[in-house]
């Protein structure tokens, strides 16, 4: 991905996406947002593995057990992820 892509969601929360090839670094026990080529959205959880089909999963927050209830994306479409609440520096 070249150069930042600062997106704005519902209710006014802005963030900077990460690129698509560091999905692998994310933290599966943070929520993220996932945003596609199509501008679609999604919320939820990932560990980031990436099929042999190029797909990854997400699973929703309240789906219960990880790995339980997820959808499949294709990595291919991702335009970028950010989590849903960033870490704070320490003062």
């Amino acid at each position: 991905m070249s150069g930042k892509i600062t997106v704005t969601f519902k209710g006014g929360k802005r963030r900077v996406l990460k690129s698509p090839d560091t999905l692998p670094m994310i933290d599966g026990r943070r929520e993220a947002y996932f945003v596609f080529n199509n501008f679609q959205v999604y919320i939820g959880y990932s560990d980031g593995e990436i099929d042999e089909d190029g797909d990854f999963c997400v699973r929703a927050a309240n789906s219960g057990i990880k790995g339980v209830d997820g959808i499949s994306l294709p990595a291919a479409r991702l335009m970028g992820w950010a989590y849903v609440n960033p870490k704070r520096a320490k003062r």
